[in-house]
């Protein structure tokens, strides 16, 4: 019995779908959201995706938070709050996941834990 068919067995066993499909299904959900479905994500951080070139859940579950807070920083030629990067972080949290926990949809959740880093990050 080849691997695939043993995970198959294993996922039927324990009344789920093999791994493989419900990364796929995941997926599937994830393309059928608009960035505007997403929480905490208004119409300004939609103005701030368009300016990153961000139209899609699909495009967004991409990219890396860090990464869209420096280029926002460079593209507005401004410093950004670090809000925006826990909004960045909770959105691309949501696009990979749409099944995420609710309290890990809000920016605040990564703020504080962004907050709690720094804090270990100075001791």
């Amino acid at each position: 019995m080849d691997g695939n068919k043993m995970e198959m067995t294993k996922a039927a066993r324990l009344g789920r779908r093999p791994l493989q499909k419900r990364s796929r299904g995941m997926r599937r959900l994830a393309d059928q959201r608009d960035l505007g479905d997403l929480i905490s994500i208004g119409p300004a951080m939609l103005r701030d995706f368009e300016l990153l070139k961000i139209r899609s859940v699909a495009e967004l579950a991409k990219q890396n938070p860090r990464r869209m807070y420096e280029k926002m920083e460079r593209a507005t030629g401004q410093r950004q709050d670090p809000c925006v990067l826990d909004t960045f972080c909770a959105a691309v949290a949501q696009a990979k996941n749409p099944r995420l926990p609710v309290e890990k949809c809000q920016w605040w959740w990564w703020s504080r834990k962004r907050k709690l880093a720094s804090k270990k990050v100075k001791l």
